[in-house]
């Protein structure tokens, strides 16, 4: 009773308590938003996501001058998940000089995630890859299909709310159905491109079968 009576009191004097429910998250203007916890994103402007664990999905769009001629570069799309809580974060993207630095980043993203105070917090990072045609990518349905392997990135519980979302959208959009967007169908062809020959060989042979 005397707790209640003194926040009360500190309210009448207008004073406030910082919301205790979210954190931020500041993105370099070369990071361009996929995904932010399995939903479509796009942009750069400062994140407010709730307390916890979440999932983020970008590309890391630069140029640079190589040679006497200016290049731009665009990498994969890389998938950072973290957990945070009631603070000011920032990702830092290392600056490319040279295609060869490029095509490192590729290989193994260079990312730095830090707290308001400059301490580096711990993160586990991905990628999310297609091989074949890039234009058309439906990006929901490929980290589900990610977040329902063992990846260190992976989230289940991000895979579970995602799928489920797809599945809505896809039984109250008939023009999509046409389409060929639905979950089961985004999730086998992920997989297929994830397979090695020889495992794409086997599947050819299983879904031949009469």
């Amino acid at each position: 009773m005397k707790l209640r009576t003194a926040i009360l009191a500190l309210t009448a004097c207008g004073l406030s308590f910082p919301s205790l429910a979210d954190m931020n998250i500041d993105l370099p203007d070369s990071a361009e938003l996929i995904l932010v916890n399995g939903v479509k994103a796009e942009g750069n402007d400062t994140l407010t996501l709730k307390n916890g664990q979440n999932q983020i999905a970008f590309r890391y769009d630069d140029g640079f001058r190589e040679n006497g001629e200016y290049s731009l570069f665009r990498s994969d799309v890389v998938i950072m998940t973290f957990t945070g809580i009631d603070t000011h974060y920032s990702l830092t993207l290392p600056k490319l000089r040279s295609s060869l630095e490029g095509r490192e980043f590729n290989r193994k993203p260079a990312l730095t995630l830090t707290d308001k105070s400059g301490t580096p917090v711990t993160f586990e990072q991905g990628k999310l890859m297609k091989n074949g045609m890039q234009l058309g990518r439906d990006f929901e349905a490929e980290i589900a299909a990610y977040n329902q392997t063992s990846q260190p990135a992976a989230v289940a519980a991000i895979s579970l709310q995602a799928t489920s979302q797809l599945a809505t959208n896809i039984n109250t959009n008939t023009a999509n159905q046409a389409q060929g967007e639905n979950v089961a169908e985004n999730m086998l062809n992920y997989w297929y491109e994830q397979a090695d020959e020889a495992t794409r060989i086997r599947f050819k042979s299983r879904i031949n079968q009469p």
